[in-house]
């Protein structure tokens, strides 16, 4: 159980004002604070007062400042995500070009590095369809990568789901349920091939451990010695890759921030 209010704190860094947003959960026992999209959240427990909220923000002012205005760069970098003609979207690492024209129903076909789309004459809200049958085929072709890599590192690893599935999940990239159900979000098949392959084992790793207790961490690194850089790479993207508005990222340094008191 949760429930979302809103506040608002002044940066004495900055000398403006930041919005952020507070959710309280019978689950939390202590303060976090993430940047996320560009945006502020703190979660908190129930029993925690307003003044004890607001006290911990802005001790983490610093913080949260240099890490808000280091996501918020990165948007800026970004073009607003508008599902037309001649855009570009990520498949695996590699641009693939939007082709948007007129057919006799609505179909998307990939050819070299370009997505073919054909939309009814009578289609009203363009946007929204393109963005659908974008969507609909990040789903087709991400089941056909994870039929073929699922079983190869569950052989590996001695590790096997039960299932897997994609989701459309905006603020995690995969997910391990109890009953050994994988789910990734089909915005992780935008990343390249090497961060897609650490994802599915971390969460293969769940199946022995669920939770990311030392035990679980060090049989990652048992898997994938160099896992770091994959961590490093979801944290450096993630804020943009996952946001709705962009839907794309850009090389920049690591700038998603978590704080937990």
């Amino acid at each position: 159980m949760c429930w979302v209010r809103l506040y608002h704190i002044c940066s004495t860094l900055s000398g403006t004002q930041v919005q952020y947003t507070i959710v309280r959960s019978q689950r939390r026992r202590s303060i976090g604070i993430k940047i996320q999209h560009g945006e502020v959240r703190v979660s908190a427990p129930v029993y925690v007062g307003e003044r004890e909220i607001a006290d911990f923000v802005t001790s983490k002012q610093s913080w949260i400042t240099r890490h808000l205005q280091a996501q918020q760069g990165s948007l800026a970098q970004l073009p607003i995500r508008r599902w037309q003609h001649g855009e570009q979207v990520l498949w695996l690492g590699t641009p693939l070009t939007l082709q948007v024209r007129d057919g006799q129903r609505n179909t998307i076909t990939l050819i070299e590095k370009t997505l073919h789309i054909r939309l009814h004459r009578r289609t009203s809200d363009r946007p929204a369809q393109v963005r659908k049958l974008v969507i609909d085929w990040y789903h087709q072709q991400g089941m056909h990568v994870l039929n073929q890599l699922i079983p190869q590192l569950a052989e590996a690893t001695k590790l096997n789901p039960t299932s897997w599935r994609i989701a459309h999940y905006t603020a995690k990239w995969g997910a391990c349920d109890r009953r050994g159900q994988l789910s990734f979000s089909w915005r992780l098949f935008a990343a390249p091939p090497w961060v897609l392959n650490y994802v599915v084992l971390h969460e293969l790793c769940h199946l022995q451990h669920f939770n990311h207790s030392a035990a679980f961490w060090q049989l990652v690194e048992h898997h994938a010695p160099n896992y770091t850089e994959a961590e490093n790479w979801l944290k450096q993207h993630g804020h943009t890759l996952l946001n709705e508005r962009v839907f794309s990222y850009v090389n920049t340094e690591s700038n998603t921030g978590q704080s937990e008191s």
